[in-house]
């Protein structure tokens, strides 16, 4: 991490510590890190984090816990990359990955596979989901954009058809007695709200197609949202009708098992960058087998009229 700043008058006579905490979004532990693991500079000089600054002064902190590995990215069979900076990576995950190492999955996870050193996942998918994924490159820019909003789409074809064209599902989540891994909506559960918009409806198969925003960000949130309202995502091996033993046999059910996976793909994402404040859009095309499931929705619906 270098990070440069230049003093504004206002924070002439400060200390250097807490001009880079207040103007650049530096965390205590990272300014502690710098402290003891790096070092900053002042107009080129050494300076120390307590010692004063003037307005004009150029700041430099650095900070490389990874200088033996060069901060190389590897490449990823089936991952693209969608942006790439020195303090930011997004890219495309395929479905069938996990985002980063789990006590289940503890190798060939998203992050482990991106780099042979830490990488700080911001946003997340489950392994069956497709799109878009967030990672810092380092603790700094993971901390000032997570205290940022993000503007999440999802694009997702669940079975049957929602109330209304645009809408809000307000429903609390909670962990489902007796798992681990299991959400359930319950009136004791922690705040989640999704607000969905249907793209189209195919009248042939009782299958929608919906954009879905988060604007909360519980675990399995939409999978667990569209099961609420009775229209579970095609393919939702957790919380779809191949997940119920008394609905797996019905119409539709051909469609989950056509793709395998739950039919969710993160497909737009909007963030803060932590150094240049800017707003980075970014979308994700769908992939494959998503783009396979679309063309035999259609030709139902073709072959129907």
């Amino acid at each position: 991490m270098h990070l440069y700043y230049q003093v504004k008058p206002e924070d002439h006579g400060r200390r250097a510590v807490d001009v880079l905490i207040r103007q650049t979004g530096m965390s205590r532990l990272m300014s502690k890190k710098v402290r003891l693991y790096g070092h900053l500079t002042c107009n080129g000089m050494a300076h120390r984090m307590i010692d004063p600054v003037r307005a004009g002064d150029i700041l430099v902190a650095i900070y490389q816990p990874h200088v033996e590995q060069g901060g190389v990215l590897n490449e990823v069979p089936g991952v693209s990359v969608r942006y790439l900076d020195d303090w930011l990576l997004v890219v495309s995950k395929p479905a069938g990955m996990v985002t980063h190492p789990t006590y289940l999955h503890e190798t060939g996870s998203l992050t482990s596979s991106l780099a042979d050193y830490p990488l700080h996942p911001v946003s997340r998918l489950d392994r069956d989901t497709s799109g878009l994924v967030l990672i810092a490159r380092n603790g700094h820019a993971h901390h000032v954009i997570s205290q940022n909003p993000m503007h999440k789409i999802y694009l997702g074809l669940i079975h049957g058809r929602l109330p209304e064209k645009i809408g809000l599902i307000d429903a609390p989540i909670q962990r489902s007695t007796g798992s681990i891994m299991l959400r359930e909506v319950h009136a004791d559960g922690a705040e989640a709200k999704t607000r969905w918009r249907e793209l189209h409806y195919f009248a042939g198969s009782n299958v929608s197609m919906v954009s879905f925003e988060l604007l909360t960000g519980r675990t399995h949130q939409i999978r667990v949202h569209c099961r609420h309202m009775n229209c579970p995502l095609i393919g939702d091996g957790l919380y779809g009708w191949t997940a119920d033993p008394n609905l797996a046999d019905q119409a539709g059910s051909y469609l989950d098992r056509f793709i395998g996976r739950q039919a969710l793909h993160a497909a737009s994402l909007d963030f803060y960058h932590p150094i240049s404040g800017l707003t980075i859009h970014l979308t994700a095309p769908l992939p494959d087998d998503f783009r396979q499931l679309l063309r035999l929705l259609y030709q139902c619906e073709h072959d129907r009229l």
